[in-house]
């Protein structure tokens, strides 16, 4: 499996399947997600409305998944909806991510995509690193933790995005921690923001 880091957004690369830091009703509103309508094409909110209609007869739970396709996106075939930010009607607790609400959308994502008919490489995010606050270091070494511990064939390679440098610089220090093969990709200007980092 190829581990790596790229600075921008993920729907700009060219792997197969994109991770979306969504919320439980799958509503496409800024940041990754916004990212993600624009790039999949006019009507996509909809079409995903209706596949997690399909799916789950209404919301997910946090922590759950809904694989759709990648509507018009010109070299994506997926998108991993992945529900970080609790918005569900009626609910009385705090929206926001825990730690081990990250956990589980890791665990459920690589289970979610050994489902798939087909290999994919992958584009990933720090999952609740924007609204849902939890920054980017945390989530990344989770999801780097659960790819490491990860047995499936499905997953081909997978990017770890970083969209401002900063976020780059701290994804990609993260990573080649768990992953130190990355290190030698790693421009030598990013690598000294971090003393750990040669």
């Amino acid at each position: 499996m190829r581990i790596a880091v790229a600075q921008g957004s993920l729907t700009d690369g060219n792997e197969t399947l994109l991770v979306n830091a969504s919320n439980t009703n799958v509503a496409l509103g800024s940041g990754v997600s916004a990212a993600i309508r624009a790039a999949c094409g006019s009507g996509y909110q909809d079409h995903i409305a209706r596949e997690l209609a399909k799916a789950y007869g209404g919301s997910m739970s946090p922590g759950q998944v809904l694989i759709t396709d990648a509507g018009t996106h010109s070299s994506a075939r997926w998108v991993a909806h992945v529900a970080v930010m609790d918005y569900r009607d009626g609910f009385k607790g705090s929206s926001f991510p825990t730690l081990d609400v990250i956990r589980a959308c890791c665990t459920n994502l690589l289970r979610a995509i050994e489902e798939l008919p087909e290999g994919v490489t992958v584009a990933m995010v720090a999952l609740g690193a924007g609204t849902g606050q939890l920054g980017v270091r945390e989530p990344t070494r989770i999801a780097c933790e659960a790819l490491r511990e990860h047995r499936g064939t499905k997953i081909l390679g997978c990017t770890f995005y970083g969209f401002e440098l900063y976020e780059y610089a701290a994804v990609a220090d993260v990573v080649s921690g768990v992953f130190p093969s990355v290190l030698e990709s790693i421009p030598a200007d990013v690598r000294a923001l971090f003393p750990r980092m040669p």
